[in-house]
């Protein structure tokens, strides 16, 4: 049973991991209609939202950038915030995906050229995804 429930749990990571990268910023809002625009420190636009689980909330943070030809603005880094219980999860998936494991908690998607970050702190599980232009 518990093999089942991590299962569908990579299913859902699966889905939600892959799907925000290089989307648009209108995408994001399309599909997500409790979201909060907002800015940090150094002027980078990003948006947030809540995905709810049965036992938890997955906060998103889709951080923007403008396309070369100055188009719509697309996102180029995910962050998500997740109960520090959801980490061994995170670990099991990197791993099944045959994911190249760095230095501490980085992986290596060399075929999308994707890097993953995991950090643990204060009872949260915050992992990064971002597009990485190094070979």
């Amino acid at each position: 049973m518990k093999n089942v429930i991590t299962l569908i749990i990579l299913i859902f990571t699966t889905l939600t991991v892959s799907a925000q990268i290089g989307v648009s910023k209108s995408k994001i809002i399309q599909n997500n209609s409790d979201y909060i625009l907002d800015v940090t420190e150094d002027g980078t636009e990003y948006i947030t939202y809540v995905v709810e689980f049965d036992n938890y909330d997955r906060h998103v943070a889709c951080y923007l950038t403008n396309k070369e030809d100055d188009e719509e603005q697309i996102c180029y880094r995910v962050a998500y915030i997740e109960p520090s219980s959801e980490t061994n999860n995170w670990v099991r998936y990197f791993n099944n995906e045959n994911f190249i494991k760095l230095e501490g908690m980085t992986w290596k998607d060399y075929e999308h050229s994707m890097l993953y970050e995991v950090v643990v702190k204060d009872g949260s599980c915050l992992v990064i995804k971002s597009y990485d232009e190094k070979l």
